[in-house]
């Protein structure tokens, strides 16, 4: 398409109405050029520096190139009406009282930022404890080149064979003597490095809940990570991170599980392993970063949704994406697309039209 020079067909003609977008992932990125469709222009906000949200920043390049990501936003863009302001914080830069003021309807795709850790004794306070999400926005940056000789992740799905596959993929170094949180927390960046003095870790480890072929990852991408040399423990669960006078972890220790009542539970008798680690990554799960924005949080520190997308007891303000409940990229682009929809009715003070029980 892009050799061919396809672009998007004419828009309909601007209706002289314009919404801000806050955030420019896949629901962001989605929401402008739906909106645009219907002759509706957009400003998006975007408190990084480059667009495409976890697009861009959660996701490792092999499996989104960042060429044909560019492309791809592009080609919304250069559809014309649709405005972008990066490194702006809604909360912190800008308020949402202003943006109320000068936008005829406000679209939320925030993304989820922060990841959760491990619910295991002392993981706040043990500093080579990090998550998925940070680990991956700083190799995804280009700010991490390497990292610990032994990694341990804990998860099952699509962000814990990211982060492994990554691991296994830039290796660590021959004299490795930083601490390898020091680069997943942004306190040092990597520049260029000499490949000669890159090796392969030691060990990088996967551990989930579920049996092998129960995991969320896709398969073929499980069978991948075991093929470059990731070692996957099943059906065990972490239960206490072995630390060294220091107070950093030094391991990682599993037991046999088994799920029920929609949680893990010990095996009794069953295996232990103890597995040796200079990083832990916790890959179970995201959650929102609404600082500056606490009074649109709900208790999980997500955004509240109906049905139609709009945000409950907010006239004028919609949601979509992983704020609504992580999920897919197809998920936050169909919520988009949705979104889009009702924000043309609420502009044209129209009934919503019922939905279908699935979209």
């Amino acid at each position: 398409a892009f050799k061919g020079g396809f672009k998007f067909g004419a828009a309909a003609a601007p209706t002289g109405k314009k919404v801000a977008i806050i955030g420019c992932g896949p629901a962001g990125m989605s929401a402008a050029y739906h909106l645009r469709r219907r002759g509706i222009g957009s400003t998006i906000f975007e408190d990084h520096a480059e667009l495409g949200g976890m697009m861009r920043y959660g996701i490792p390049n092999y499996r989104i190139p960042r060429d044909e990501l560019d492309r791809e936003i592009g080609r919304i863009t250069e559809m014309g009406d649709v405005e972008v302001r990066t490194n702006t914080r809604v909360g912190k830069d800008i308020s949402v009282e202003q943006l109320e003021k000068d936008y005829d309807a406000i679209l939320w795709a925030l993304g989820c930022w922060t990841g959760r850790g491990l619910p295991l004794e002392g993981w706040e306070e043990t500093p080579n404890c990090v998550s998925a999400v940070e680990f991956l926005e700083q190799f995804n940056k280009g700010e991490m080149k390497y990292t610990a000789n032994k990694v341990v992740c804990v998860g099952g799905g699509d962000t814990s064979i990211d982060v492994v596959s990554v691991s296994r993929r830039i290796g660590t170094l021959k004299d490795y003597k930083e601490n390898p949180e020091d680069v997943v927390n942004g306190a040092i960046k990597h520049g260029d490095i000499d490949l000669s003095a890159r090796v392969a870790c030691e060990n990088v480890t996967l551990t989930a809940l579920f049996p092998r072929d129960q995991m969320t990852a896709a398969e073929h991408e499980v069978n991948d990570a075991l093929q470059e040399g990731v070692q996957i423990f099943n059906e065990v669960m972490p239960v206490q991170i072995v630390r060294n006078d220091a107070g950093r972890a030094t391991a990682l220790k599993l037991v046999e599980c088994k799920w029920e009542n929609n949680a893990p539970v010990k095996i009794e008798g069953g295996k232990e392993y103890v597995i040796e680690t200079d990083l832990i990554v916790s890959a179970i799960g995201q959650g929102g970063e609404m600082s500056g924005l606490e009074e649109y949080a709900n208790e999980r520190n997500l955004m509240d949704s109906d049905k139609y997308y709009q945000v409950p007891s907010k006239p004028g303000h919609f949601v979509a994406g992983d704020i609504v409940r992580p999920h897919l990229l197809t998920t936050a682009i169909g919520q988009a697309s949705i979104a889009a929809e009702s924000i043309e009715h609420y502009l044209k003070n129209e009934n919503q039209q019922k939905r279908p029980k699935a979209d």
